[in-house]
């Protein structure tokens, strides 16, 4: 068993031995869905994760990964057509900027990078980045790169942190099996700065 292995899983016990704990003899209260989850955190972050997932870490990287790209998570259900996906990418930036201005600009730049561009929906909220609070934005929508692509259904969120930028994308076939959909969903959900 691997050092990280370790951890992950005394984090999983800590944290479901000290939520719902009572000292009346009560259960422990933890969900099904928490025997099915790990997480995966780096010094900078962490992100929930179904356990069937699959972790693509920086050294394992192909050629065709984008070298900002800092891990990739990848859906073990096949499809014929894509693999769901979600990565987490990490771009230095010259100036500090908001999560929200950031998020702004990024959507501004897919809506002019891929074709068949569809908004579906957007959503801010608030969220602590490196102990400041700050407002993020977590936008839904359909694109492809090339005319031969399949048309995808995308789920984006933008965080800053000083000066380093995170994009946390959620990549799906529009007819992807839905369970699937809100698994990859629920990943970009849990992201959180340290």
């Amino acid at each position: 068993m691997t050092m990280k292995k370790i951890t992950i899983t005394t984090i999983l016990l800590l944290a479901l031995m000290t939520s719902g704990c009572s000292l009346d003899g009560g259960s422990a209260g933890g969900t099904p869905e928490d025997a099915t989850l790990q997480t995966y955190q780096t010094d900078e972050y962490q992100i929930t994760i179904p356990k069937a997932w699959s972790i693509i870490r920086k050294n394992e990287f192909t050629s065709d990964i984008p070298q900002n790209a800092s891990v990739v998570f990848l859906a073990n259900r096949k499809n014929e057509v894509f693999l769901t996906n979600v990565n987490i990418t990490k771009n230095p930036l010259g100036k500090t900027v908001s999560s929200l201005d950031y998020g702004n600009i990024i959507v501004q730049n897919q809506k002019s990078a891929l074709q068949n561009f569809a908004e579906l929906g957007r959503e801010e909220f608030s969220t602590s980045i490196g102990g400041k609070k700050d407002r993020v934005m977590l936008v839904k929508f359909q694109g492809k790169r090339t005319g031969t692509d399949p048309l995808l259904t995308i789920l984006q969120s933008y965080y800053v942190n000083n000066t380093t930028a995170y994009i946390i994308t959620a990549a799906s076939v529009s007819n992807e099996d839905p369970i699937v959909q809100k698994e990859a969903e629920n990943i970009v959900r849990s992201f959180a700065i340290k």
